[in-house]
């Protein structure tokens, strides 16, 4: 099983949710293997790849047999979205991404930024019919992932234009590994806003996830909470178990 942690920005939690996934579902008996399969802003390391790294080598000793940039296949110093950073080669992910599926029994994917960060521009042979959004499908070489339409119900039976953008964003990746879809909402005041374009967009897509606030501070019980309360909301200090349970179907 592949479960894919994005964000509804960055510094939001992803990798402290991915490190208490970590170790409840290895809690829970299951072998985990961890992947960050982008990262930037990168000095001398991947340091959040790295951290995931080391947790899941205490639970889960065969991934020793791997190295840094096997989690973190690709990597660019530039502290931006992957698509301004550099050229993010998805044949790379895909070779890494093989080392690391038979070590686990659930691998849990980092990505980048939020959900649509661009991650890098398609390439000539992807703008086909295979490629395009509409058409359900993305291909790369030896590897196929599916994505939903890109055309979704508004209003009753009016529509939204096709995007036509010739860029790959975070949330097809969880496609493109097959993976559940976990979003970490920061708490931080404008939480609100955030989740519900969040929520829009993810549902306009028919995609397959769940939801969890990441508290950052207790004044979101305060100013957040009585309105999101209606969503009956999880949470991660709290709900970890409900989290990792719904994550796994049950």
């Amino acid at each position: 099983m592949n479960i894919f942690i994005s964000a509804n920005n960055t510094n939001c939690g992803k990798t402290y949710a991915t490190l208490k996934l970590i170790k409840k579902f290895s809690q829970m008996g299951y072998k985990v293997g961890v992947m960050k399969p982008i990262e930037t802003g990168i000095d001398k390391y991947p340091v959040d790849g790295n951290t995931l790294f080391e947790e899941a080598k205490k639970h889960n000793p065969a991934l020793s047999s791997l190295n840094l940039n096997d989690i973190v296949p690709i990597q660019f110093k530039l502290p931006a979205a992957p698509y301004v950073a550099g050229t993010a080669d998805l044949k790379k992910i895909q070779s890494a991404y093989k080392k690391i599926k038979p070590l686990c029994d659930i691998l849990l994917i980092e990505g980048a930024g939020g959900i649509r960060v661009p991650v890098r521009r398609k390439k000539e042979e992807e703008k086909s019919e295979k490629w395009r959004v509409e058409s359900g499908e993305f291909q790369v070489p030896g590897f196929k992932f599916q994505v939903p339409s890109s055309r979704f119900q508004v209003s009753g039976s009016k529509r939204m234009e096709n995007e036509n953008r010739d860029w790959i964003e975070m949330w097809e990746l969880s496609k493109f590994f097959d993976a559940k879809l976990l979003l970490v909402i920061s708490s931080k005041l404008g939480m609100i806003n955030d989740f519900l374009l969040n929520k829009y967009f993810l549902d306009s897509k028919n995609m397959d996830y769940l939801w969890a606030v990441n508290i950052f501070d207790e004044s979101y019980f305060k100013i957040t909470h009585p309105f999101l309360k209606q969503f009956d909301p999880l949470i991660l200090q709290k709900d970890l178990d409900k989290i990792a349970k719904k994550l796994l179907g049950e």
